[in-house]
């Protein structure tokens, strides 16, 4: 690698970082989030500090298809995300009454699931993959794609 091609990874890394986008070469640190117990229905939400970032955990309905996004622990379905909106980088809000997360800055809508539903914002927003430890939910990395 010259020292140009250098240079355009540091700048393109630094505007990532900027960004609020997750890095998959540089893994966070596993946070404990909640208890199983915690979500006792559907919708139930946590907010929790993911890399630095502000995210959510949210018990939602079983998918219609398998999800990469999604964590089955028996009947219960668990899904988390950065709540760092993916077309300018502002902290979306929490689900509202209609299971819908949006984004004050531009109008972004994402389902209560992460997924854009209605731009500008281009990409759903970053998902956190799940693990179940000993009854625990704890973030442990981003996902990809």
């Amino acid at each position: 690698m010259n020292r140009r091609e250098a240079s355009k990874s540091l700048i393109v890394a630094a505007l990532g970082m900027a960004l609020g986008a997750p890095s998959a070469s540089a893994q966070p640190q596993p946070v404990r989030v909640a208890l199983l117990g915690d979500l006792g229905e559907i919708w139930a939400d946590r907010e929790f500090i993911f890399a630095g970032q502000q995210a959510l955990l949210v018990r939602v309905p079983a998918p219609g298809q398998p999800s990469s996004r999604v964590l089955q622990v028996g009947s219960i379905y668990l899904t988390a995300y950065s709540r760092t909106c993916t077309h300018a980088g502002c902290t979306v809000q929490l689900p509202d009454q209609r299971q819908m997360v949006e984004c004050g800055c531009h109008g972004s809508r994402f389902s209560a699931a992460g997924l854009v539903l209605e731009g500008p914002a281009p990409n759903d927003l970053p998902a956190i993959r799940l693990e179940v430890r000993q009854n625990e939910i704890w973030a442990v990395a981003w996902l990809d794609g």
